[in-house]
């Protein structure tokens, strides 16, 4: 039977926050997930981005067990509890951030209400009507392309919605002209990922509030105005919620 593992990207004595970075799957398979499968290795860039923002972090990538979610059993959600249960021991107290795409959304939603958890980030996530939501005192994004035809962006929308109207901590990123698996616009995926953990964990990482890691910016040139703009959503997202646009 393959086993669950955890793949350390940053791994630092002393931590501010923990990020758990989990991969997409399908509704139904019992192939094991491999180290070269294209869904475990599409969050790579992701977690290596991670590993390089400035301030005390620790980064590890889960590979699942079993490629679908698989109906009741939700193994997905047993493979991420035992991660779960290894960071924290790994950095008692501290806070958890979780990154997931697809099916890895999905899963970062169940288990938003887990302890020292305090980000949810969902890269195009599946969500089903009727999944549980983070609660109060948890922050929640959700990034989703909208040309996303696997994980359509109603379902992202819907959910940030209802949690803004019972009072939750949700945002929606739309990012136009991108699909489901991030490869549209791939470079500023991984900026909205890297920018919204600095951001939402400014304390923990020893940055200013408002300080969304492009120090020694001059001038107003469109590749600095594009910088200002993706920043602003970003503090946008985290701090006062709703749906935005890039």
């Amino acid at each position: 039977m393959p086993l669950a593992s955890l793949a350390w990207n940053a791994r630092p004595a002393h931590a501010g926050v923990v990020v758990l970075v989990v991969h997409g799957g399908a509704v139904e398979g019992r192939q094991p997930n491999r180290v070269w499968s294209h869904n475990v290795i599409r969050m790579l860039p992701f977690a290596r981005a991670l590993a390089k923002v400035p301030g005390p972090i620790a980064v590890a990538r889960l590979r699942m067990r079993y490629r679908g979610w698989n109906g009741e059993e939700a193994s997905p959600l047993l493979d991420a509890r035992w991660a779960l249960r290894q960071l924290r021991a790994a950095y008692p107290g501290r806070p958890i951030a979780l990154v997931g795409h697809s099916m890895g959304g999905r899963v970062a939603l169940h288990l938003g209400d887990e302890p020292d958890v305090g980000l949810v980030l969902g890269l195009s996530p599946w969500i089903e009507k009727g999944d549980p939501r983070p609660g109060a005192g948890r922050r929640t994004v959700l990034i989703h392309g909208d040309r996303d035809v696997i994980c359509p962006l109603w379902g992202s929308r819907r959910t940030v919605e209802e949690m803004v109207a019972q009072g939750r901590e949700a945002a929606l990123i739309r990012v136009a002209r991108s699909d489901h698996a991030m490869l549209l616009r791939a470079g500023l995926w991984t900026r909205l990922v890297t920018e919204v953990v600095q951001v939402a964990f400014a304390d923990e990482l020893g940055r200013a509030a408002g300080d969304g890691g492009h120090e020694g910016r001059e001038g107003h040139d469109p590749a600095s105005a594009g910088l200002d703009r993706i920043d602003a959503v970003v503090q946008t997202a985290v701090h006062r919620g709703g749906i935005l646009d890039l």
